[in-house]
Formats: structure tokens, sequence, C-alpha cells
């Protein structure tokens, strides 16, 4: 957290208020053409930032052999770990219901844990994962 300690009590209880009540206030949108200012790595790649009331949200589009992924980094003010429902959320609201993304837990040589913000991958909307929680292999022979 940056600021003053008074900034960061007011901020993190604007933040505990948003989570509980559910009202995150409407996304705020930021071009970034040349990446986020100071930035090194991958943070020079990152092209858009949302924010609300309780997350920022930091977009950075990848090409890959799929197609056209979008890596997100999520954060709050007081760095609390999104649920998995909040993370759907943003997924759905920046994004769409239609898209699938993903988490990534990486092998340990490609783990960078420096800065609480939580990684997720929208991917393609024509990109369907070969898995899923339903059992598709029904679909499969129905067909």
């Amino acid at each position: 957290m940056t600021g003053n300690r008074q900034q960061n009590r007011h901020a993190v209880a604007l933040e505990r208020k948003a989570w509980k009540t559910g009202h995150w206030g409407a996304w705020r949108f930021s071009n970034l053409p040349f990446g986020l200012p100071g930035g090194n790595g991958w943070c020079k790649e990152i092209r858009s930032a949302h924010a609300n009331d309780l997350y920022a949200v930091l977009v950075r589009p990848v090409r890959t052999e799929w197609g056209l992924v979008q890596h997100c980094a999520i954060r709050t003010a007081s760095n609390l770990e999104p649920p998995w429902r909040d993370k759907q959320r943003i997924k759905n609201e920046l994004f769409g219901p239609e898209y699938t993304a993903v988490e990534v837990m990486p092998p340990d040589a490609e783990l960078i844990d420096q800065a609480d913000m939580y990684h997720m991958w929208v991917l393609p909307p024509e990109m369907v994962l070969p898995f899923t929680i339903f059992d598709r292999s029904k679909e499969v022979r129905a067909a």
C-alpha cells in the first residue's frame, strides 16, 4: 500500500465494505499504450488497467499458439486474496460470461511471488478446454 497511514486505513475500510456488500462501484478504465509507467519485465506489456472501489486489474495481451490470451493481474489495496466468486465476476464483467479463464500454479522455476497479485488468463472465445467439471464424454457419445 502507498499513502499515509490515514489514507491506507480509509482505503482498507472502503475495500472491506465493498467486499462485504458486493457493491464494488463502476469500473474505471485506463488505456496504457506504452505499458505500466515505470514497469519492468511483463509490466511493460500491460495495455490497460481497470479499477473500481475494491479491485485493480492490469491487463496484458499475450499472443500464444491458442490465439490472443488476456493476462490479468488482480489486487486490492490491502492485498486481500480475491475469493473465487470475485474472480469469476471480474472475468464476466471485464470480458464476458462466455469466456473461459484459468489460474496457473507454475513450476517453481517460473514462480514469481513478490506483489501479492493474483493472476488469471482469459482465453480466446473459441478456445474450449479439453477438460471440465462436467463429463463431456457423454456429449461426445451422444453426438
